[in-house]
């Protein structure tokens, strides 16, 4: 049979190799899959377990509180590192000078949005009319001095697909916050319970990182290179702040129009409501992209699989919330022991939160 002139010959050697790199893949994503999905499984119950005493050991107007201060911090955790680390994931290759340079465009976004926020808690607070939320906002700032040092380990964790070492971190650094803001609600320190939660999680999640990929880098900037890492970047930090004003404004406006005391009740009612789908979509981005990234040139396979991710997340999600909205009543229970039209509001934000993410499903 004539092969045409312009046509590559495939050796039986190729096609072998094509298979094995393919089912090498495959067997790396489901093993990322499984430790994903049973270490953060068992960093839900613990975390959760320890939630639902802090709850009811705390008031509402502080968990209000924190949402507000979370809300800006979510919002720069979007563009605190300008999509560099994705980036340096889905690239085909990666060199000591991607690194220097990555490691040194997170330092100086970090550092910016440190100074600005610290600069901007006032107007912050007097948006929201809530003087307190200055010294709650600048202490959880310190974050962004964290941020820098994990990015790459995490960026060399995700490229290799590695999930048992990154998930246990999370594991460690969940449970280590959780029980720090347990151990500070049950001696009354409120909202700062919740507040050194946050950082604890962040502190001990950077540092295991670092000791679980170690990769000692001097910073380093060039041009040339920056705008390599930043053109793939750009669209991630843009699809980042476009869900974030998607899925998180209406805590702007809760906060600003109904005050503290509502808007902590309706963020755990959210956080509640959402539960599910959140958890199951993190298990599969993190995983999916990089095992996506690996694949990039293969347009049909990426097809193929990204149908099975969708149809695991409808099969998974959509029941699951037709009915969730059944459970509020167990917010008699399990939350504040509030009078009766608190607790109609949480009934009520839980009922209306679920129908909303199970349309959104």
């Amino acid at each position: 049979m004539e092969r045409l002139p312009n046509a590559t010959p495939v050796t039986v050697s190729d096609f072998s190799s094509y298979i094995i790199e393919k089912m090498t893949i495959r067997s790396k994503v489901l093993l990322a899959l499984r430790w994903s999905a049973g270490l953060k499984a068992l960093s839900q119950v613990a975390t959760w377990a320890m939630t639902l005493i802090v709850v009811r050991l705390l008031d509402p107007a502080d968990y209000g509180l924190m949402a507000m201060a979370s809300i800006v911090i979510a919002f720069l955790m979007m563009v605190n590192e300008l999509g560099i680390g994705p980036a340096l994931v889905q690239r085909p290759s990666v060199d000591h000078s991607d690194f220097r340079v990555a490691f040194g465009i997170a330092i100086l976004s970090n550092c910016a949005l440190l100074a600005c926020l610290w600069i901007a808690a006032y107007p912050i607070a007097i948006f929201f009319d809530e003087p307190g939320l200055v010294p709650i906002i600048r202490l959880m700032s310190v974050q962004f001095v964290l941020i820098p040092f994990a990015v790459i380990p995490e960026a060399r964790l995700l490229r290799a697909l590695d999930l048992k070492r990154k998930s246990l971190v999370d594991l460690t650094a969940n449970v280590a916050g959780g029980l720090t803001s347990l151990s500070l609600a049950a001696s009354g320190h409120g909202v700062w319970s919740l507040v050194w939660g946050s950082l604890v999680i962040m502190t001990l999640r950077t540092t295991g990182l670092i000791i679980a990929a170690p990769y000692f880098v001097t910073p380093h900037f060039s041009i040339a290179k920056a705008r390599e890492l930043l053109s793939f970047g750009a669209l991630i930090t843009a699809d980042r702040l476009l869900w974030f004003l998607y899925s998180r404004v209406d805590v702007i406006i809760v906060g600003k129009i109904l005050g503290t005391e509502l808007l902590g009740i309706y963020s755990v009612a959210m956080q509640i409501a959402s539960l599910p789908l959140q958890k199951v979509n993190s298990i599969l981005n993190e995983v999916a992209f990089p095992a996506f990234s690996t694949i990039q040139n293969d347009i049909a396979l990426i097809k193929q699989y990204l149908g099975k991710a969708v149809r695991v997340i409808s099969f998974l999600a959509f029941p699951v919330f037709s009915d969730f909205r059944a459970f509020r009543h167990l917010s008699f229970v399990l939350f504040w022991e509030t009078n009766g039209s608190s607790r109609s509001f949480l009934s009520a934000f839980w009922h209306v939160s679920c129908h909303c993410v199970w349309l959104a499903t």
